[in-house]
């Protein structure tokens, strides 16, 4: 089965956007729980994770615009896409231990791969999980007169990055915004 076609049904209980109706995003077995916090002073937006075993929260990030969160399929780590401005995202991959280490995604697409940045609206963000240890992810925008452009890439974990086998289709415009939490 193609990774592509896969991405068409990113959206599932495994992943959210916020800030939206519901405000949290339980793990695949259960147990953590990402909740998203509103105030009204600065920042007015929080993620959390919550251990509903032990009870013991902690912050994750603060955000302005909006976040897309998608678990991994073995509840051990979680993708945020933050759509931080009107012309970029961050992508990090977080753990449920927080002694390790987030990763920054996009850096390491831009480290691995042959990626090519410049473009005035420029995004990255993990569409869905292929297993506990590989991710999908699309690279989207646009920018000074140039034509809207959707890439595909798996990145493993720490590891390698490599294009998808088959690429969106360029006639479908909006496919990786569409098809990325």
């Amino acid at each position: 089965m193609s990774f592509l076609l896969l991405s068409v049904v990113s959206f599932s209980q495994t992943s959210r956007r916020f800030p939206g109706k519901k405000s949290e995003l339980t793990s695949p077995d259960g147990r953590w729980v990402l909740q998203d916090v509103h105030r009204d002073q600065g920042p007015n937006h929080s993620i959390f994770l919550k251990d509903r075993t032990s009870g013991k929260t902690r912050k994750i990030c603060d955000y302005e615009r909006g976040v897309g969160l998608v678990w991994s399929p073995d509840s051990r780590r979680f993708a945020l896409n933050d759509y931080g401005g009107s012309d970029y995202t961050e992508t990090n991959i977080f753990s449920i231990d927080d002694a390790v280490s987030k990763i920054d995604v996009q850096k390491e697409i831009q480290d691995k791969s042959d990626v090519k940045l410049g473009g005035d609206h420029e995004y990255f963000g993990v569409a869905y999980w292929v297993d506990k240890r590989r991710v999908v992810v699309h690279h989207w925008g646009y920018g000074n007169g140039d034509p809207v452009y959707c890439e595909c890439y798996v990145y493993t974990l720490n590891g390698s990055v490599r294009r998808c086998a088959q690429q969106p289709n360029p006639v479908d415009d909006d496919f990786c915004e569409r098809t990325t939490p």
